[in-house]
């Protein structure tokens, strides 16, 4: 037979599960909630991710669409420099006969043989028409050149 102190501990034991298993349930259920919290961060974290990338590359859209827009104002100037010449294009240029060439050449020749007319140093000061020989040097030592 069963004591009253016995009975007790059984009732006491049977109210310490129920309390025990309601909190189990509890547990399980707030971990439920956290699970389900951290499935939908995680999502919106992808989410944002994707909303990032999708802007990098509409930017790098905007900046390609704006290099090309200055490349083709570029090309439609240099198409019209090409429509409207200012000068001539080098194959308009009418090429120098051999003649004209030969006699350049001739003439640079001559200018070879000819002896130097200009005789001295030429780190030296040149006179001037009317300078004695002592007034270079007087206008260097002053600081006149």
């Amino acid at each position: 037979m069963k004591t009253s102190g016995e009975e007790k501990n059984m009732a006491d034991s049977s109210q310490e599960l129920e309390r025990l298993q309601k909190l189990k349930t509890e547990l399980e259920s707030r971990l439920a909630a956290i699970d389900d919290e951290h499935k939908t961060v995680e999502e919106d974290v992808r989410v944002l991710r994707e909303k990032l990338a999708i802007r990098d590359l509409e930017e790098k859209m905007r900046e390609k669409r704006d290099l090309i827009a200055g490349l083709r104002i570029e090309k439609n100037e240099l198409e019209e420099k090409m429509k409207n010449p200012k000068t001539l294009s080098m194959t308009e240029i009418p090429l120098k006969t051999r003649e004209e060439i030969e006699d350049k050449e001739d003439a640079l020749e001559e200018d070879k043989e000819e002896p130097s007319k200009s005789i001295g140093n030429k780190d030296e000061p040149t006179l001037e028409s009317d300078e004695t020989p002592e007034e270079p040097e007087k206008k260097k030592k002053l600081g006149i050149f």
